[in-house]
């Protein structure tokens, strides 16, 4: 529950606070021994502004930066379960691609925990018609739902969430990228 509220609260100071948006967002976890524990990866590829106004998107690009920089966002993190070990923005093809990794005790993405029943693990998440999902494990997808399903055993989950139609919907940041590289 924890690790959920951690991606959760993430998802809502980058996404939320500001007019952040992404392209593709990847989950990876990694159980340990006995499933009581593990780690996440999380990796936002393509991150843009939705905003139009150039001080607004440079506004979200600070801010942005802050979240990868600020040590509050550590101990914010380990008070909600988790212990970031890396966090990551760089570069690749021309877009903005971030990413953390820490441990955890539990998996939580968009409020939703992972859980274990009858020998499956799964979750339920909200999805959006223009959202594509792509898992390792099984997926049941209605209008605005995703159901995911694992065996229960698996160790090594991952999970994809594309937004279709991205070039729509966001403004590239890239060359404040670049002016904050030099």
């Amino acid at each position: 529950m924890k690790a959920l509220l951690f991606i959760s609260l993430f998802l809502i100071v980058i996404f939320v606070n500001s007019c952040l948006t992404y392209h593709i967002v990847e989950y990876t976890i990694d159980f340990a021994g006995n499933f009581d524990s593990g780690k996440i990866t999380v990796t936002y590829t393509d991150i843009r502004s939705s905003e139009t106004e150039e001080e607004k998107q440079k506004a979200d690009f600070d801010e942005l930066i802050q979240l990868y920089q600020e040590d509050k966002f550590l101990l914010d993190q380990v008070e909600e379960g988790v212990y970031v070990q890396e966090r990551k923005l760089y570069e690749k093809d021309g877009s903005i691609i971030g990413s953390y990794s820490g441990i955890i005790q539990k998996v939580m993405i968009d409020d939703s925990e992972l859980k274990v029943r009858n020998d499956e693990r799964y979750i339920l998440l909200d999805i959006s018609p223009a959202e594509r999902i792509e898992t390792n494990g099984k997926i049941f997808r209605s209008e605005n739902n995703a159901l995911l399903v694992w065996p229960k055993d698996q160790k090594h989950l991952t999970i994809k969430k594309t937004v279709q139609d991205y070039d729509k919907i966001g403004f590239s940041i890239i060359d404040y990228y670049h002016e904050w590289k030099k």
